[in-house]
């Protein structure tokens, strides 16, 4: 039914079936998707005080920012609120934004970093700017650091938002989200001494998010009551 040639069985049976060379990486990896980066990141994000790792960022991994913000977009949905195209909007927007900012902001790669740089294997290799960051590193930090508002979100699918502790909730988010992705992106950028410069765009790009996460929240909160007010008035 089948013979192997080089090490890959061919014939009617093999084509149904899945297997590869040897040595051959798995599909998902392929495609970029690898669920230990994705772990490691979201546990990164998840323990703010953890010391970061510079290269952390280095493989521009998209596959978890794509699921956080789909995750965020889709508990929107689930409170009646189909904001897909605001949060991918407000996401590339962001992203390039910061990407340019944080860019200027970051040192020059030295002369031996520039010579390693020359490599085409060498993740600096890709960067034009000569620094650290690439627009796919800023849409990595910046989707992974999502994750404390996507919580937030989904609590907002039970519990109404517009409330006092829906305010502190979402602020604590904000604070986490700003606080972890300040970091990652001083640590990236090898922006020393300039967190508090980096914390304060991120903080506004995060803050877009919170608001949708409150004004979508299911529930009858102050908001929902003070417009009950307004029409029952005299």
């Amino acid at each position: 039914m089948g013979t192997e040639q080089s090490g890959l069985r061919t014939g009617l049976l093999a084509a149904f079936g899945t297997e590869g060379y040897p040595g051959e990486p798995p599909l998902l990896e392929e495609l970029g998707v690898n669920f230990n980066h994705i772990q490691t990141k979201t546990l990164t994000v998840l323990n703010p005080l953890a010391r970061i790792d510079q290269h952390i960022m280095d493989d521009s991994d998209l596959a978890g920012p794509l699921l956080f913000f789909t995750l965020f977009g889709t508990f929107l949905l689930l409170t009646g609120k189909l904001w897909f195209g605001y949060v991918c909007g407000l996401a590339v927007l962001g992203a390039i934004s910061l990407n340019f900012i944080f860019s200027m902001m970051s040192p020059p790669l030295t002369r031996e970093e520039m010579t390693q740089a020359s490599s085409p294997d060498h993740p600096y290799a890709a960067n034009t700017l000569q620094s650290t960051l690439t627009i796919g590193r800023s849409s990595s930090v910046l989707g992974y650091c999502l994750l404390p508002l996507v919580f937030a979100s989904l609590i907002g699918v039970v519990l109404p938002l517009d409330s006092f502790f829906g305010y502190v909730l979402v602020s604590l988010a904000i604070a986490w989200c700003t606080y972890s992705s300040s970091g990652m992106f001083c640590s990236v950028g090898r922006m020393t001494d300039m967190r508090g410069l980096v914390a304060y765009p991120l903080a506004l790009f995060y803050v877009g998010f919170g608001i949708m996460a409150i004004f979508s929240s299911r529930g009858t909160g102050r908001i929902d009551a003070m417009k009950a007010g307004v029409k029952t008035g005299p």
